[in-house]
């Protein structure tokens, strides 16, 4: 059965065309075939079909076998060149091979003409797949390095010395300089050497096990700022000459972050609940002390004094009656410290705004520090659970204030917004701690400020601490109008 051959002869004699061809057919080849003797014509051909192969005379009289050369290279067309001539030397034919010819033939041996041609076929067939197969290999290669310098995480290949051969721009950016700057150095050139050793590491267990390895570890970025990453490291087997490590990191350190705040909230939850029974029961014994020492034995007292005065003559029953109104005035004075205790009256008395500044200024004179009270617009009426909660928060600052501050001025100024009351606290002492002071009330040693905290919570408001050491403290406490939970009162 004959090959279908479509062949472009570049040629000005046509004779010598039909010469080829019928070698073709005795070849095996069924030539399908077209004759072009200038450039135009052969540029206009080359546009029109699908040519197999170009067969070219080497020398015309106003065209050549390189200028024909030279046409197909400027279409850029990959088509089996074969170049024939009468006479050529052999300088001419390296020259020829040279300019980029597939092969030439002189015209006297064009019998093995289909051989060479059924070679180049072949040829052809190898350099179109090889050809397909690098542009499929670049398109690739451009999609992977579109894909890993536009992905958000930070991803990367080590060879067996441990050194980035390749790393995208996230993880460069990471350290702070360009990709082409990291590579061929180790993570020593980068990270601290606890960081770097730990890194390598893990890099080797991947080699010798050959499996994945998921890790979390801290390392640094290029503003010093440490980072909790989790990492993915896996083994590339490309080349089981030349080994890779390829990594990939995910920057967790918000997520850890709130997992351990969320851990110390409910640590400070479960103290809360704890301290609240606690606070409920010893102001209960404080109370039932309180009615049985003193105001039970006044009443006791009261009462042996009013039945003794109904014994006694009229001049000692006189005597009884002054000492019976003494114990009365005794007994409501206790009454008074208990109701105190339990809800201060100046709320309910003089209402919220003069009972802070009462507050404020009496506690502050008597510890012989300068205090100031101020209030911006409060038009709104809170309710009765908010209003203890804000006096309470107060009492227990100004309290630690006195304890602890070593201050010599403290504000306290109450204004509002739309929807909050906000109180706000400050002193100008020696400071302290305030992540230092939140993990002693975790551990159960202070309960001042965790007390203020939950009694703002507890009434769905907020507060917010700063301090330092040798800076005094600021507060600011926002609170709703009427509470979202119940109160702690």
């Amino acid at each position: 059965m004959s090959i279908p051959l479509r062949v472009l002869f570049v040629e000005d004699v046509s004779e010598d065309a039909e010469l080829i061809v019928r070698e073709l057919k005795r070849g095996g080849f069924n030539p399908d075939w077209l004759r072009v003797d200038n450039a135009e014509a052969m540029q206009q051909a080359l546009k029109d079909a699908r040519w197999d192969i170009i067969i070219s005379d080497y020398s015309m009289p106003t065209f050549s076998g390189i200028n024909a050369l030279e046409v197909l290279k400027r279409l850029k067309m990959q088509i089996p060149f074969i170049i024939t001539s009468g006479t050529i030397g052999e300088q001419t034919a390296v020259d020829v091979m040279r300019a980029g010819a597939d092969d030439f033939f002189l015209k006297q041996n064009i019998a093995r003409l289909p051989l060479a041609i059924e070679r180049e076929l072949r040829d052809a067939v190898l350099r179109r797949k090889k050809l397909a197969s690098d542009i499929a290999l670049r398109e690739m290669q451009s999609r992977f390095h579109a894909f890993m310098n536009n992905a958000p995480m930070p991803a990367w290949i080590k060879d067996r010395d441990l050194r980035y051969v390749y790393v995208n721009t996230a993880q460069a950016k990471f350290f702070g300089i360009a990709p082409s700057e990291m590579i061929g150095r180790n993570d020593f050139d980068l990270m601290s050497i606890g960081a770097a050793q730990h890194s390598q590491s893990c890099d080797e267990q991947v080699f010798e096990t050959n499996h994945s390895l998921s890790t979390q570890e801290t390392i640094a970025d290029e503003s010093l700022t440490a980072k909790i990453l989790d990492i993915i490291r896996f083994p590339l087997g490309v080349d089981s000459a030349h080994p890779l490590v390829a990594g990939l990191a995910i920057d967790v350190t918000n997520k850890v972050h709130s997992q351990k705040e969320l851990k110390a909230a409910n640590q400070r939850l479960q103290i809360l609940s704890s301290r609240i029974i606690e606070v409920q029961e010893r102001e209960r014994q404080h109370l039932a002390r309180g009615l049985h020492d003193d105001v039970g034995q006044s009443l006791t007292a009261l009462k042996i004094s009013l039945q003794a005065m109904q014994k006694a003559d009229a001049a000692d029953k006189f005597m009884t009656l002054e000492a019976s109104i003494e114990l009365v005035s005794s007994i409501l004075s206790q009454v008074r410290t208990l109701s105190l205790e339990l809800r201060p009256p100046q709320l309910d008395n003089l209402g919220l705004i003069s009972a802070l500044r009462w507050y404020v200024e009496s506690k502050t004179s008597v510890a012989g520090l300068q205090g100031w009270f101020e209030e911006d617009a409060v038009t709104d009426k809170a309710h009765a659970d908010i209003e203890n909660t804000c006096f309470r928060i107060v009492q227990e600052a100004i309290t630690n204030i006195l304890r602890h501050a070593h201050a010599r001025n403290v504000w306290v100024r109450l204004e509002q917004n739309e929807s909050n009351l906000i109180l706000r606290i400050r002193d100008d002492g020696v400071g302290f701690d305030v992540d230092i002071a939140r993990d002693n009330a975790v551990l159960g040693s202070s309960f001042g400020l965790l007390n203020m905290e939950e009694r703002a919570l507890l009434v769905g408001g907020t507060m917010d601490i700063s301090s330092s050491p040798g800076n005094g403290v600021a507060i600011d406490v926002m609170l709703p109008f009427a509470p979202s939970v119940k109160g702690l009162t």
